[in-house]
């Protein structure tokens, strides 16, 4: 199964995430800030579904930035989602390193569908 690590300070976004990937058969862990994300993050996370903005000022981009610069125990290759619902944050999200980033409210088979695509695409 591949493994998947949600990271979001809602826990209704992380409830109803976790349930839509676990039911499209992915393996989920879940997490509500960058350093509890950083050390979750085990040499088989496969995908991280990171929301932008986090609680007390964080922000997912660090949790990104420490991914690709091999912080963390994951593969820096990993698939990282930036998700948030501000269009604006797209650009920075993906000059750090995003494979994808979400506009919320995003389609939820979206995500599921675009982490087997990225996922099989560097297999």
């Amino acid at each position: 199964m591949i493994k998947i690590l949600v990271v979001d300070d809602d826990p209704a976004n992380i409830t109803l995430i976790q349930m839509l990937l676990e039911l499209d058969g992915f393996t989920v862990k879940t997490c509500s800030e960058v350093d509890q994300a950083i050390a979750m993050a085990e040499t088989d996370t496969r995908a991280f579904v990171v929301d932008y903005h986090l609680a007390r000022g964080s922000n997912g981009l660090d949790l990104l930035r420490a991914i690709r610069n091999g912080k963390t125990a994951a593969s820096r290759d990993a698939v990282v989602f930036i998700t948030s619902g501000d269009y604006r944050c797209e650009p920075e999200s993906m000059e750090a390193g995003a494979d994808l980033f979400f506009l919320k409210p995003y389609p939820p088979n979206m995500l599921s569908q675009e982490i087997h695509k990225l996922i099989a695409g560097g297999a």
